[in-house]
């Protein structure tokens, strides 16, 4: 494994053409059409077996090695969001109204290079490796779909395990984060609908307004955290829109309120799902309104495999050295890589990718941006991470 870091490195000029060029061209979730044909016409020219998803997107493919062994997967998304573009950026989106604002073009990027350094070593090569690049992560629905579309068993069977990352940009290019346990939280939506009777503004005597039932439910949903989870637990609900079936200016007959429970111990998430149902009852029936709520489990936490642990302590000291990698907290944001962790053991890192010295905009963030020189250690990170695994399992 010597020299795969110079080899990464080498690799550098072609990720960044490919990074920039998904920058330019972002896709959102299962309309990533141009982006999996491209993908598909890089990677046949490494030779790797193609997996019939039977999906519009998204790119599966199998390097078998030349000797037998086990199986490892490595995953990136390759998704955009819906959101506009800082004009400054000098590579910058040119599709109105998308763009590649949570780096899924940057992981899509040190995938591919993965994929080029363990190509060249297939001789040696002992066992297979698994690439996934998954349509839909944002939505969380992408993972799910892979696997409903049989990609384990298409590819020769479930992997051994699974490794994934994503880009930190509060973390400085060159620095790893390794986390034990939960490193991304579980997500649940919700969604409460207060039904009243609509009427008059001027006549408030002859209506049942949910919009003020609405507004005590929303304060009332801040004492679940306050008031009902262990202070100790990590932990959010909050409600994200308000919606109404009037048109301006009158009492309408209902209120639909959205809103996200995020959570770190699936029994504080449950917890809080039960007291919204509570709540959502009882202040509905305080201002005379009924209440109906529909809770949409998302995702689950996003938990690192303790078996993988010193795999990707070991991968990450290699590829970093030890004193750059580094155990900050875990994040409440949600990834649905959090669903292979349900069927096989799987380990998530975050990458630094932040430019050092100075402030760098978050996710989703207009003028969100990635430092690239971080892609060689990302890709030298993930392949490095399916050898050993391959070498100690």
């Amino acid at each position: 494994m010597e020299l795969l870091d110079a080899q990464a490195a080498g690799l550098y000029g072609e990720m960044l053409a490919l990074k920039e060029d998904l920058h330019r061209h972002p896709e959102i979730g299962f309309q990533e059409r141009r982006t999996t044909a491209l993908l598909r016409e890089k990677l046949d020219a490494l030779d790797l077996r193609f997996v019939d998803l039977g999906m519009n997107t998204g790119v599966a493919a199998v390097l078998e090695g030349e000797r037998p062994g086990k199986t490892a997967a490595l995953r990136a998304d390759i998704d955009a969001i819906a959101e506009t573009e800082e004009q400054s950026h000098a590579v910058r989106s040119e599709t109105a109204g998308l763009m590649h604002g949570c780096g899924h073009d940057f992981h899509t990027a040190c995938l591919y290079g993965a994929a080029k350094l363990l190509a060249a070593r297939r001789e040696t090569l002992s066992g297979r490796v698994v690439f996934l690049f998954q349509p839909a992560e944002e939505e969380t629905q992408g993972a799910q779909a892979l696997l409903d579309s049989g990609v384990w068993e298409k590819a020769g069977g479930k992997p051994d395990c699974i490794f994934g990352l994503h880009n930190r940009p509060e973390l400085p290019t060159g620095q790893v984060a390794v986390l034990d346990g939960p490193i991304m939280a579980g997500k649940i939506n919700f969604r409460v609908t207060l039904r009243g009777k609509p009427g008059h503004g001027g006549s408030p005597h002859k209506c049942v307004d949910p919009v003020v039932a609405g507004a005590a439910l929303v304060d009332g949903v801040q004492t679940i955290v306050s008031r009902s989870i262990d202070p100790q637990d990590a932990l959010v609900c909050a409600v994200y829109s308000l919606h109404t079936d009037a048109p301006d200016f009158f009492v309408p007959a209902s209120l639909t309120m959205t809103g996200s429970i995020r959570y770190l111990r699936d029994a504080a998430g449950q917890r809080a799902a039960e007291r919204l149902n509570v709540l959502a009852a009882g202040i509905a029936a305080a201002y005379g309104c009924q209440a109906e709520t529909e809770l949409l489990p998302q995702v689950p936490v996003t938990r690192n495999a303790p078996s993988l642990a010193e795999i990707a302590r070991r991968a990450a000291s290699a590829t970093v050295g030890a004193g750059n990698i580094v155990s900050p907290p875990p994040d409440m944001g949600s990834e649905d890589f959090a669903i292979y962790g349900t069927e096989i053991p799987a380990f998530f890192y975050w990458l630094g990718s932040g430019f050092p010295g100075r402030e760098n905009a978050p996710w989703h963030s207009p003028k969100f941006s990635t430092d690239d020189a971080a892609l060689p250690l990302g890709a030298a990170l993930l392949a490095r991470s399916a050898l050993l695994a391959l070498e100690c399992l």
